[in-house]
């Protein structure tokens, strides 16, 4: 799938009772491909053009080589790690960068120019052993946390074009296995945190909004339209994501935490004036390298072939009461040969658009964070629609210095349309699936009737050209072709969690 997305965004600062002070637009194209080339001459011409660099990477404190330092040749794969005595060597293009990282330490990019040693003394990050980490009796900085456990900041997934963020945890979370079933719109991905622990029972991780458990998987009641409860999540609000994966973290969840957990913490206001941020972007999406396919006239003379051999080795090949040919040509209205592809009647360019607001600020015993979100995306199969309005609303109210109260609220509105794509998580593997039919269906038969009508049976709507091939029943999902009035709906009209949580604390 070929995506182009491009990212409107516009930022307004501090608003205190006079009109906006500052504002910045930006524009950005991305353009996110499966498809790429690079002629043989080009990539031999870049080995050729590398040099090899060495170096020593070092504890700046102590002077020690550092073993295990990752280095690697920016926005490249390329890559190397030094040995145990922190020293390397990796072959780079000309004017290349390389960025230089350790857990425990400072990033650092390093320009090679016209250097063929680059050795760095690497500053310890106290940043990330003081971080938070959200666990179940609380959070603690990583400096004292033992268990195992993965936290993912909120901008990792709220720029990214997903109906729901659980879709853009694949690669950024160790021991984490994402799979997505299909590219129908929000589809639940399958997601394996501890392995598969049960083979009748579900295996996915347990979800916690702001310390409330939350519905995951398929909620669906149709057995065609996937619904994931996730994607009433806006991204947007998401200020990070804990992935706790290792028994002393999930403990206090008991058995629900048996494939993990997925601790999500929404964005609160801080304090100060108030900031308001809005952020949109839009784009396009379509299918890339599908298989070709024989044409009509291709596929009469094949199956034409496979009729005459079956005459032939059954014996029969004198016998002129059985056909040689079952397979013919079907005319248009101005005579000429039909040949219908049928991924124009199963395909399309996608169009979507986001749009978020929020307003956060505070003062030293109020903070607030409200925000807005509008999603309107049309995936690349026709008939397939995820809408979603969302508004959410935190406050945090210090009443005391041993007191504090929070509150959050919010109202999600999501309407998903989706044709049978024939693999629902969980469920098997059908040849029915919409996207699959494109390589069954006869390119000899129309799609419709001269009058304009769908050109299926009466008495049984899955049949596709009745009568035009004589040898079998072509069977498929009708919805393809009148996808405004056949495609199913699924939704939750009213979703109402309560909860009391408790947490340990000290007061005097």
């Amino acid at each position: 799938m070929k995506q182009y997305y491009f990212w409107l965004s516009r930022i307004l600062y501090y608003v205190d009772e006079m009109p906006l002070t500052a504002m910045s637009w930006t524009l950005s194209l991305i353009i996110i491909s499966n498809l790429s080339y690079a002629p043989a001459s080009a990539a031999n011409s870049r080995r050729l053009a590398d040099k090899l660099i060495t170096g020593t990477i070092r504890d700046k404190e102590s002077g020690q080589g550092l073993p295990g330092v990752s280095i690697i040749v920016k926005g490249t794969p390329n890559g190397t790690i030094t040995d145990q005595d922190g020293k390397y060597q990796l072959a780079v293009p000309d004017k290349a960068t390389i960025v230089i990282s350790f857990i425990g330490y400072e990033t650092i990019e390093k320009p090679v120019e016209n250097q063929s040693d680059i050795s760095v003394a690497l500053n310890a990050d106290t940043r990330q052993l003081n971080e938070l980490v959200v666990v179940g009796y609380g959070t603690q900085t990583k400096a004292e946390f033992t268990g195992s456990a993965v936290r993912l900041k909120g901008e990792t997934v709220k720029d990214q074009p997903i109906q729901s963020f659980d879709q853009a945890l694949a690669g950024r979370a160790a021991g984490v296995s994402i799979a997505q079933p299909n590219g129908v719109l929000n589809n639940p991905p399958v997601i394996r945190i501890r392995g598969v622990n049960s083979i009748s029972l579900s295996s996915y991780p347990l979800v916690v909004v702001d310390g409330i458990p939350i519905n995951t998987g398929n909620v669906s009641t149709s057995t065609a339209v996937p619904n994931n409860p996730l994607g009433d999540i806006n991204p947007a609000d998401i200020e990070s994501i804990d992935v706790l994966k290792d028994a002393a973290s999930t403990s206090i969840y008991g058995s629900r935490a048996a494939a993990g957990v997925l601790l999500i913490t929404t964005k609160r206001g801080k304090t100060g004036k108030p900031r308001i941020n809005f952020e949109s972007w839009a784009g396009v999406s379509e299918v890339v390298r599908l298989p070709k396919l024989l044409n009509a006239e291709q596929y009469i003379a094949i199956k034409n072939e496979a009729v005459l051999n079956a005459k032939i080795l059954g014996g029969n090949e004198n016998n002129d009461k059985i056909p040689a040919a079952l397979f013919f040509p079907n005319k248009n209205e101005d005579g000429s040969n039909i040949d219908t592809r049928w991924y124009d009647h199963i395909y399309r360019t996608g169009v979507s658009q986001n749009h978020n607001l929020s307003v956060s600020g505070g003062t030293q015993t109020t903070n607030y964070y409200f925000s807005a979100n509008y999603s309107k995306q049309n995936g690349f199969l026709k008939a397939n629609e995820f809408n979603r309005k969302s508004v959410r609303f935190n406050i945090d109210q210090e009443v005391s210095s041993w007191l504090k109260v929070n509150g959050n609220v919010s109202y999600n509105s999501s309407e998903n349309i989706s044709p049978y794509a024939g693999s629902l998580p969980g469920s098997n593997f059908f040849l029915v699936g919409v996207a699959r039919l494109a390589t069954a269906l006869p390119p000899n038969v129309p799609a419709y009737n001269p009058d304009g009508s769908y050109n299926i049976s009466k008495t049984n709507p899955n049949t596709i050209g009745m009568g035009n091939n004589q040898v079998v029943s072509n069977w498929g999902n009708w919805a393809m072709l009148a996808p405004c009035t056949t495609a199913a709906l699924s939704w939750v009209s009213t979703q109402h969690s309560s909860a009391q949580a408790i947490s340990p604390g000290m007061h005097p």
